[in-house]
């Protein structure tokens, strides 16, 4: 309700920055976004860092009823496939929803 109100007036005092917004979010559309906003949508994200004899992947999600981020590590090892190794990680986390 506070945020309804406060765009509303912002829009009275400053009509021009609507079509600075409007602007702006059509062009967000064709961006990825990336970081903490993943995180504040129930999607998943993941990072992989490459090490020594294989790969080392980051699977970060979060938990809307309890408010958390959640960090899990998972190491491919190089006699893997890398797309089948994140295949199984993606399957593995799935099932722990």
């Amino acid at each position: 309700m506070i945020n309804w109100v406060r765009n509303k007036l912002h829009s009275f005092i400053f009509p021009q920055d609507k079509a600075d917004l409007a602007e702006t979010r059509s062009s967000r559309k064709n961006t990825i976004s990336r970081g903490s906003e993943l995180n504040s949508r129930n999607g998943m994200s993941f990072t992989i860092h490459q090490a020594n004899g294989g790969y080392i992947l980051e699977y970060s999600s979060y938990d809307e009823k309890t408010d958390r981020n959640s960090h899990n590590l998972h190491i491919i090892t190089s006699d893997q496939d890398l797309g089948q190794g994140i295949a199984h990680v993606i399957t593995l986390e799935m099932l722990r929803k």
